[in-house]
């Protein structure tokens, strides 16, 4: 299919806007040399910044998961178990040198809705939801970014196993805190997840 980059005119249509509401908790998976749970990258991703120049002047975007099973899909395991059959070996430091965090919604999120039939809606294409190409789905996440009504993010299915993900720009992790921290081996439900995808520990407690 045509890969469609935003209208000159994206900024005055209406934006399907789905609203995560206060109390709301998500997961963030994050490598522990990083101190802050709401840390900002601003290293290419799904729908970072496009724009080339000084990052200090682009927008960051911070991850967060529904669930245990997809921050660790996206953030850990994401393409290593394609072509593989039965259990997949993971180093147990892995698990160790990362932290998982729950994070709270301490005021409304208005999400830019990708899920469903909310993409269409607005004309955007599928290759944007299906995350079929990074340079598309970064030109749309920018245009979303500049957007007259000022969206929080974005929120969308994930490629992996459908579970829903936010992308929050800077500008609203504000409205987020942190409930809950603790080394991603302690996770609870962990043992769980790892046995549903068929990854197996190796390995010891460094």
């Amino acid at each position: 299919m045509a890969r469609v980059a935003p209208p000159a005119r994206f900024a005055d249509t209406d934006l399907r806007i789905h609203e995560v509401p206060t109390g709301r908790r998500f997961g963030r998976i994050y490598l522990g040399r990083y101190s802050d749970p709401l840390g900002i990258g601003k290293t290419p991703s799904r729908f970072s910044d496009p724009r080339r120049r000084v990052a200090a002047r682009r927008f960051g975007v911070l991850y967060l998961g529904e669930t245990l099973k997809v921050c660790f899909l996206e953030a850990v395991l994401r393409d290593q178990r394609d072509g593989m059959i039965g259990n997949l070996p993971m180093e147990e430091a892995e698990l160790h040198d990362r932290h998982y965090a729950e994070i709270e919604i301490a005021a409304p999120l208005k999400m830019v809705d990708l899920g469903g039939d909310g993409a269409i809606a607005m004309g955007v294409p599928t290759d944007v939801a299906r995350a079929s190409s990074q340079t598309l789905a970064r030109a749309w996440s920018l245009a979303f970014h500049e957007h007259l009504e000022q969206p929080d993010g974005i929120v969308y299915p994930s490629r992996l196993n459908g579970h829903t993900n936010l992308a929050v720009f800077d500008r609203a992790v504000p409205k987020l805190r942190t409930s809950r921290l603790m080394k991603l081996i302690a996770a609870p439900g962990l043992a769980a997840v790892l046995d549903d995808l068929k990854v197996g520990i190796v390995g010891s407690d460094p």
